[in-house]
């Protein structure tokens, strides 16, 4: 029977990790090609929501995590210290979902796996040290690609399981409240009219609303706004601009989803998501990553040094060190029958 030292090696870990990724992909692709597959073969129309893929890449994406987070930790910190922080994680997720410290069951459990990959790539990105510029480009966009899709995940996990939303009808020069979102919507303004170019028996192509609006979080004053609900004559439809506000921690959405222009009332949807940031700052990281590795293959006249740390120096300085050994075995059969 193999130890646990033995089984447990970069190659091992890394090949479990792309195990894992191809099986997550291949549940995705299901997911997005069913309803097109259905829709030539019975001509059925099926709408498969975030609910479908959330309950399917939950599993895969946690022990993607926790393999990433061993995988790096491996070959820079060693086998002891990985598996430390992987405990870590996973006690960490034992206790989160214990006391509950956030609203939701998934955030309880994945955040303090996240916070183990996240710890893992910053120490990685941190201890890695390569001698050429070449070489550390492509180390470094590779850890922060790691990076981008930890906080990807981050963005993700809290986005989609602890955003809040609501909608309320409010008067002209009234105030409504979303107390749980912690904010207030007062209402300044209501003006009505036909815009664009003329159509058909009217002078305008839509017939606009604009509601100007004042924000308040947690009873302070905290932006201006606006929104337009806008009904189009030419193709019978109705659509909406909305108002979004970006914070680092969460973003606001305020849309209308009517006006009444006689009583002066409009019918406001409120959203707050929390950490979008993250989301997107995440998919910027990795997309610079790609392009430091994109940037270390166009660099020219710069070869590694054996300790370099890149794989295939190391590969060729091992096949030196094997072909000098051979070498000088060969010089020393050779002497011995000269004597």
């Amino acid at each position: 029977m193999k130890k646990l030292s033995d089984v447990l090696t970069v190659r091992s870990t890394m090949f479990a990790t792309i195990s894992v990724l191809v099986l997550l992909a291949a549940l995705l692709a299901m997911g997005l090609l069913t309803p097109f597959i259905l829709r030539v073969s019975t001509g059925e129309e099926i709408l498969l929501d975030a609910a479908y893929f959330n309950l399917r890449a939950a599993l895969p994406t946690l022990a993607l995590v926790m393999l990433l987070t061993l995988c790096l930790l491996i070959g820079s910190a060693g086998k002891k210290e990985a598996l430390l922080v992987f405990g870590l994680g996973i006690s960490g997720s034992a206790l989160s979902v214990a006391f509950s410290p956030f609203s939701s069951l998934p955030v309880n459990i994945s955040f303090p796996l996240l916070s183990a990959a996240l710890f893992a790539v910053i120490y990685r990105l941190l201890s890695s040290k390569e001698k050429t510029l070449k070489g550390t480009l492509r180390r470094a966009g590779s850890h922060i690609i790691h990076l981008g899709a930890v906080l990807l995940l981050v963005g993700i996990v809290f986005s989609t399981n602890m955003n809040l939303e609501d909608s309320a009808v409010v008067p002209l020069g009234e105030l409504g409240t979303f107390k749980s979102m912690g904010y207030s919507v007062h209402v300044t303004n209501i003006t009505s009219g036909i815009e664009g170019t003329p159509y058909g028996g009217y002078s305008g192509s839509a017939y606009v609303s604009t509601v100007y609006f004042d924000v308040y979080r947690w009873g302070q004053l905290f932006d201006r706004g606006q929104v337009r609900y806008i009904s189009d004559f030419k193709w019978e439809q109705a659509y909406t601009e909305t108002y979004i506000h970006r914070g680092l921690l969460e973003e606001l959405f305020i849309a209308p989803k009517s006006v009444d222009t006689k009583s002066q009332t409009v019918e406001l949807y409120v959203r707050k998501v929390p950490f979008m940031t993250a989301l997107w700052g995440g998919f910027y990281l990795m997309v610079l990553g790609v392009l430091m590795i994109f940037l270390s293959d166009s660099l020219k006249g710069e070869k590694g040094t054996p300790g370099d740390g890149l794989p295939g120096n190391r590969f060729y300085e091992r096949n030196s060190q094997v072909n000098e050994s051979k070498n000088d075995n060969r010089k020393k059969r050779v002497s011995k029958k000269n004597v």
